[in-house]
């Protein structure tokens, strides 16, 4: 997903058509999931290729964003076995290329490095420490280290670590997250809404996960289908105040 400087709806819209409806008695139990828990598991994943096509929508305008790509594909890191995941976006600010790698058994972010023409940003994850920083091609760099009471994920790959959950209809889950734009961690409510599916140019009906995940402050929510075919996330709605944008798979006409 986008390093979100921008990224989604209006407040109003937000609440009429994302908001997940209020869990009736005897709902199943929302775990509270940590990067490196055992629950998620890497072999719900298969090395991918795609791209996907951005629109945004500011207000009253809805114009296309650019593309995305992403490929996952097994890598190794200081001798260990890792998944490396290589976003690249290509839209009207910028083409920022965006690496991360995480373990290659639990998702558990290790890496992160996003790179354009105007900076840098690298983290380092070790469990409860995060440490890196920002490097502007003009200016000062940043330096952040910080030790936090969680293991977070990472929002760059928090659309794997969703595919990697045993979902299933009513599924619920807390998640971690460390945002280095609000440099501190953001929890967000992840609930399995439905087994859907999303119609391809031939007609075919892809069988899909609807998943919401809900931010507890001002930060990104989204809404995933996750293919159930392919494992990973076919489409991604993304929204905060004001603005949101749809990252939806490039589809061939007779493509599944």
């Amino acid at each position: 997903m986008l390093r979100l400087s921008i990224a989604a709806c209006s407040v109003a819209l937000a609440a009429h058509v994302y908001r997940s409806p209020t869990p009736a008695p005897g709902s199943p139990v929302l775990d509270t999931i940590q990067a490196g828990d055992s629950i998620l598991d890497a072999r719900r994943l298969q090395p991918f290729t795609l791209e996907r096509h951005l629109m945004m929508t500011r207000g009253d305008t809805v114009k296309p964003w650019g593309v995305q790509s992403e490929q996952l594909s097994p890598a190794s890191l200081d001798g260990n076995p890792v998944l490396l995941d290589v976003l690249t976006f290509d839209t009207p600010r910028a083409k920022t290329v965006d690496s991360s790698w995480v373990d290659a058994r639990t998702l558990r972010p290790i890496r992160m490095r996003s790179t354009n023409a105007s900076r840098v940003v690298s983290l380092e994850f070790d469990g409860t420490r995060v440490r890196g920083g920002t490097s502007p091609s003009t200016g000062a760099p940043t330096v952040l280290d910080r030790r936090l009471d969680v293991r977070p994920f990472e929002w760059n790959t928090f659309g794997l670590a969703v595919a990697a959950l045993p979902l299933r209809p009513g599924y619920r889950a807390r998640m971690p997250l460390f945002m280095d734009r609000f440099d501190r961690i953001i929890w967000y409510k992840v609930e399995v809404l439905r087994d859907t599916s999303l119609v391809r140019p031939s007609g075919f009906k892809a069988p899909m996960w609807e998943v919401v995940a809900t931010a507890d402050s001002i930060a990104p929510s989204a809404r995933f289908w996750v293919s159930r075919r392919h494992g990973f996330v076919d489409q991604v709605f993304v929204w905060e105040e004001g603005v949101s944008i749809m990252y939806a798979r490039k589809i061939s006409p007779a493509g599944r």
